[in-house]
């Protein structure tokens, strides 16, 4: 008789952990990568914590570049990049790709465009790139990139039909400029700014393969993160990537 309690138990408990192991109902999946840049983790990963539909597993690149392949939609909805890595294997490389053809959400914040700086195909996926030496991208020569940290900069939004930012306001935010990045002429623009150390165009989405794009350039650290509009274009940009 004992013996049968213990087994119940075991298979009790059993049951329990195969349950919470299953994603919550009604949640967006997010696989979140990052790597390659240092960055404030803890309130980073509170931005997603406050998020109530969003659940998400962290990857740190390039240890987890074996995820990036066809078959990950089954278990995630969206890739959000917060990496910076400096590149994966000519294989995972074409496994990523095989994956934006076959179809999952990617979002790709701030330093992201520097990531994958020597795999071209890279800033056709995400519609951009920061340029780390002059250069030359689809006969345009590109200056090198710059930043600048603490600045104050006004954001307007400039599509204000688009399911990320309809009903979005402008707004103010304290966090690190770029300029001179490289924008693809293909990317549907969705906030701007007028400040002299930032390129024009701070949020875009795009098409690779049949999989949606976002990117947002803002997001250097906590001065951004803990903005509620930079929280909500987030929130929003993963929604609207999960379809």
């Amino acid at each position: 008789m004992k013996r049968l309690a213990c087994s119940l138990i075991l298979l009790v408990c059993f049951a329990v952990t195969v349950r919470a192991a299953e994603p919550a109902e009604g949640k967006i999946r997010v696989l979140l990568t990052f790597g390659g840049h240092g960055f404030q983790q803890e309130p980073f990963f509170k931005m997603f914590d406050d998020m109530p539909d969003v659940e998400y597993t962290k990857a740190p690149l390039p240890q987890s570049a074996a995820l990036l392949e066809p078959g990950l939609k089954k278990q995630y909805d969206v890739i959000v990049m917060y990496d910076m890595v400096g590149g994966i294997t000519p294989e995972q490389q074409k496994a990523f790709v095989a994956l934006l053809e076959t179809g999952i959400g990617v979002v790709s914040l701030h330093h992201n465009m520097g990531a994958h700086r020597n795999w071209d195909e890279f800033r056709k996926i995400i519609g951009g790139k920061f340029v780390f030496g002059p250069t030359k991208i689809d006969g345009q020569e590109c200056a090198k990139s710059t930043w600048s940290h603490g600045e104050d900069m006004k954001v307007t939004v400039v599509d204000r039909e688009h399911p990320i930012t309809k009903g979005l306001a402008d707004f103010e935010i304290h966090d690190e400029t770029y300029g001179n990045y490289y924008t693809s002429p293909d990317v549907k623009v969705l906030l701007k700014t007028d400040h002299p150390k930032n390129d024009p165009e701070l949020a875009w989405v795009k098409d690779y393969g049949k999989s949606r794009v976002f990117y947002f350039m803002l997001g250097h650290d906590n001065q951004a993160w803990s903005n509620p509009s930079y929280s909500d274009v987030v929130h929003r940009g993963i929604r609207w990537a999960a379809d």
